[in-house]
């Protein structure tokens, strides 16, 4: 059973659980399979390397279901920002 909240309604997903977007560690595999089971699935970008990107960012946007991606701001170029919403059909929150 589903729990409804104000994370769940916003995000679209089923349950209000979000993998923390670690860098080095929640590659695309793991994000795509918390969004598979109902929560929002981060990807850890950490710096935004490219070839990182290339590579873990087909895994997540394959998912099926809402995620994201987590940078080190102070870290990160534009270009990398710019990478996970070509990936994907971005959608605005108020």
């Amino acid at each position: 059973m589903a729990l409804a909240t104000a994370f769940t309604e916003l995000l679209g997903v089923q349950h209000p659980l979000a993998l923390a977007p670690m860098g080095g560690s929640a590659g695309g595999a793991l994000a795509a399979a918390v969004t598979r089971a109902g929560g929002l699935g981060l990807l850890g970008a950490g710096g935004g390397d490219p070839d990182w990107l290339a590579r873990e960012l087909p895994l997540v946007a394959a998912s099926g279901g809402p995620w994201g991606a987590g940078f080190l701001t102070w870290a990160v170029e534009a270009g990398a920002v710019e990478r996970p919403g070509a990936a994907r059909r971005c959608r605005s929150y108020p």
